[in-house]
């Protein structure tokens, strides 16, 4: 189904990537990601999947969290996701951030990414691992 809706096969990136599959989990106010790309250390191009598991406000309502994205123009658009809602895109080309989490909001993410040659070569291996240690802790390194 990714494939077919990319318009490209797509494979899943390696266990050992940190990235390959995460729960992304904002608790406390302000919680966010700010405008960042995801970088693309495979052969081929790189997509990132987020489904929408949990996006609860204090209110009972939907968190004031949203997923913002600039196009090429600088135009910034929206996706107030919802659970089970799923966004597709090629993160190392679409500008993107997580915006902040108001008090008492909960949101709760899965990330996935897919590549189209999922193969890396071993230098890109180990900056991605570096890269990782700032998410991951410095086990990344060697998990």
């Amino acid at each position: 189904w990714l494939s077919r809706t990319i318009g490209a096969q797509v494979m899943p990136t390696a266990d050992h990537d940190q990235s390959s599959c995460s729960l992304l989990v904002y608790t406390e106010a302000g919680d966010h990601i700010d405008w960042h790309f995801d970088h693309n250390f495979y052969r081929g191009r790189h997509f990132t999947v987020l489904i929408c598991l949990i996006n609860q406000g204090a209110d009972g309502g939907a968190s004031t969290g949203t997923l913002l994205w600039r196009d090429l123009q600088g135009g910034e658009h929206e996706a107030p996701l919802g659970p089970g809602d799923l966004v597709v895109f090629e993160g190392a080309r679409i500008r993107h951030k997580a915006t902040p989490l108001g008090a008492g909001d909960l949101r709760v993410m899965l990330s996935m990414t897919f590549a189209t040659d999922p193969r890396i070569a071993p230098g890109r291996e180990l900056i991605r691992r570096v890269k990782d240690t700032a998410f991951y802790g410095i086990r990344a390194l060697w998990d």
